[in-house]
């Protein structure tokens, strides 16, 4: 039997960083594809399927917390996973009233 192919949406606009964790998880056997904006994720969130988010916090043009409280109205199960510079308690428990399902802090290891 074949594993089902898991498809990620990654929002970061940091190209670097984007880049580098885009490759790790398409190592990894996910489908990764990375949006350098939270406008450009929502549109592509609107267009295709996806079975997990990965969304930087801060971002120009639309941030991450913006992009998942407009994913929530659709869509309240996905889950997803902020990673962000922010690391203070008041901005995760904004991202878990949001929907969060976790909430990482840069720097982190792979």
């Amino acid at each position: 039997m074949e594993k089902q192919e898991i498809k990620i949406l990654l929002a970061e606009d940091d190209k670097n960083l984007g880049t580098v964790l885009k490759a790790y998880l398409d190592a990894k056997k996910y489908k990764t594809t990375l949006r350098i904006n939270g406008q450009e994720a929502l549109e592509e969130f609107q267009k295709e399927e996806y079975d997990f988010l990965i969304l930087d916090v801060m971002m120009p043009i639309k941030d991450g917390f913006t992009l998942a409280r407009e994913i929530r109205e659709t869509d309240k199960q996905i889950p997803i996973l902020f990673l962000t510079a922010k690391s203070l308690q008041e901005d995760k428990m904004e991202g878990f009233k949001i929907g969060a399902d976790d909430y990482l802090s840069k720097p982190f290891s792979m």
